[in-house]
């Protein structure tokens, strides 16, 4: 999949933004930063440079920082550079094109993950470290966050799967000790087996609690319900800090529902913004209005507004529309324009985010529906996953006589952890034979 040679990509999003990043590894790297720069950094280990780019025709690319790790001290395990240019596309091109016009053997675009595999080749990361690496930036559960990354800082120890690994090679250096003694009466296939099902047992009791540790729930879905021209859509640009709904006088802006995740003093919300309530809606408005009550079911806590003209009748009608129980807040809006005589809740457009978050509380309607005790995992999802395929050996593995085929079953377990872990090579089972069976006592 991989080849040989000097590679780079960009390492941020090409997008307009402050800086974009670049990242150059392999044997050329000084003399891509010679070429790029007309400077030498050689003695310039791991400090952070204010240099001048320049481009394939020598005019001035842009003026930025560059950083420079000398092999063996860097990610991959290889020279590498990190090139900051401002955030401009255009010098991003620019700067791929000068890249580009080097013609160097081997010097080409990295293919995904493919820094992250030079770093494990060289033995800067285990597998499962790099692993994390990945997962560090796609998950969306604190517990899994923390998790990833005491795996990638701590080594693959913290994996709730490392004593399955030694278990499992340790079983199978037994069952490769003994084959050439079936025949001789110290050869104990019962002790085997009984090894073999403590395994299974000990991966499906992983399997249940963490599973259940994995599934818990983390995020508080909050749906804002009203009239129409009510002020759901602005509440709900000033909670996610965007301008995603629209916003204006005419009644009925929203046609279906909006939804958007948001963490919030470290805690995680889903808000769904509504199509308002009315008595004569168009067509697509009162379809978004029925998919927001089909998906009320699912909500934890509802913020019902209301303004001076809204009548009792109509929040009857909301309670009903989205079968709302003891889970709401009631909400004034407009709080500006009107005076409220009510203890419900008064916000109004004038308000920072600051003090409608203080208003609404969200973090005590977190605290009601989520279990906010700190969780400290030993598995990640995939890992979940990688003991239910192993699980599926077992009926074949308890079931079968012959110690010739368990040993082949054990074999392919041994091979999925190697695809986990990194693999494990004949040298691991030959220790453990040696060391713990005493062959040729």
């Amino acid at each position: 999949m991989f080849n040989e040679g000097t590679i780079y990509a960009n390492i941020t999003p090409i997008v307009k933004s402050p800086i974009i990043g670049y990242r150059i590894s392999g044997e050329d790297v000084l003399f891509i930063l010679k070429k790029l720069t007309n400077k030498n950094f050689k003695n310039n280990h791991s400090l952070l440079k204010l240099v001048d780019l320049y481009n394939y025709d020598g005019t001035i690319l842009d003026k930025c920082s560059v950083v420079y790790f000398k092999s063996p001290k860097s990610f991959t395990g290889e020279d590498v550079c990190e090139i900051f240019i401002h955030g401009s596309p255009l010098i991003a091109s620019q700067l791929e094109k000068t890249l580009k016009s080097y013609k160097i053997p081997g010097f080409r675009i990295a293919k995904n993950g493919e820094f992250s595999y030079r770093s494990v080749l060289n033995n800067k990361n285990s597998l499962k470290q790099a692993k994390a690496v990945n997962s560090i930036i796609s998950n969306e559960s604190f517990s899994l966050l923390e998790y990833n990354k005491r795996l990638l800082f701590e080594g693959d120890k913290v994996s709730g799967l490392a004593p399955l690994r030694e278990e499992i090679i340790n079983i199978f250096s037994e069952i490769t000790a003994s084959i050439d003694f079936v025949d001789d009466e110290d050869f104990n296939f019962k002790n085997i087996m009984k090894k073999i099902r403590f395994f299974f047992n000990y991966c499906n009791n992983l399997l249940h609690k963490n599973r259940t540790k994995i599934e818990q729930k983390s995020i508080c879905k909050i749906m804002l319900i009203g009239a129409v021209n009510v002020g759901k859509s602005t509440l709900f640009n000033k909670i996610i800090d965007k301008d995603r709904a629209i916003v204006t006088e005419i009644k009925g802006t929203t046609r279906d529902f909006l939804s958007n995740l948001v963490i919030i003093d470290g805690k995680k919300f889903e808000l769904f913004d509504t199509a308002g309530q009315r008595s004569k809606q168009g067509k697509i408005e009162k379809y978004g209005y029925k998919r927001a009550q089909s998906l009320s079911r699912e909500i934890d806590h509802f913020l019902i507004l209301s303004d001076k003209n809204t009548k009792s009748v109509d929040l009857k009608q909301l309670f009903y529309d989205f079968s709302v129980k003891n889970n709401y807040s009631l909400i004034k809006t407009k709080s500006d324009l009107y005076n409220y005589n009510t203890k419900d809740i008064k916000i109004n457009h004038h308000l920072d985010r600051d003090n409608v978050l203080k208003k609404i509380k969200l973090s005590s309607i977190h605290k009601k529906y989520v279990n906010n005790k700190k969780i400290e995992l030993n598995f990640d999802i995939n890992e979940i996953e990688f003991l239910e395929d192993i699980l599926k050996y077992e009926q074949d593995i308890t079931k079968e006589k012959d110690i010739l085929i368990i040993a082949q079953l054990i074999r392919n377990i041994l091979d999925d952890f190697s695809y986990e872990f990194g693999y494990i090579n004949n040298e691991d089972i030959y220790d453990r034979v040696f060391s713990n069976f005493c062959i040729g006592k």
